[in-house]
């Protein structure tokens, strides 16, 4: 999977860790457009990408169910454990930032860790399609 990747989409992620996300609609096409500036991951346990992450990694953009459309650079990268920070403090600052709408945060109230990933650097791709198998929602593709 990695290989198809790189040979679809640049030179420019050599000597990165590379990450593959699944993003679903209508977050997808707001993340595109420029209306989401940062992506969240919010899960019950910890998991990727919960302290595995880091600034200038590269996000592969995928479709959930799709194809590869797009990647990013991670400007920066908030982790939370949710115990020690209550969930309405990252709706009341980032809630515009993610673009999402109050059901989003209903969806997300039990959740114990978040994730919050800058986006930074965009670009978009001629969609192109992997072979994923699974139900992983993101992906270590290559660490550096």
């Amino acid at each position: 999977m990695y290989k198809e990747i790189i040979n679809n989409i640049s030179d420019d992620l050599s000597g990165k860790t590379i990450h593959l996300g699944i993003f679903s609609e209508p977050y997808l096409t707001y993340m595109l457009d420029g209306k989401k500036t940062i992506e969240s991951r919010f899960s019950k346990k910890k998991m990727l990408p919960y302290k595995k992450i880091t600034k200038d990694d590269i996000v592969v953009v995928k479709e959930s169910g799709g194809n590869v459309v797009a990647y990013f650079t991670i400007k920066d990268v908030i982790f939370f454990d949710l115990d020690k920070t209550n969930i309405n403090e990252i709706k009341d600052q980032y809630s515009e930032f993610l673009f999402v709408g109050e059901d989003f945060w209903d969806l997300k109230k039990d959740s114990k860790y978040a994730t919050l990933i800058f986006i930074d650097k965009l670009t978009k791709v001629t969609p192109f399609h992997i072979n994923k198998k699974g139900m992983n929602t993101w992906i270590i593709l290559k660490e550096d």
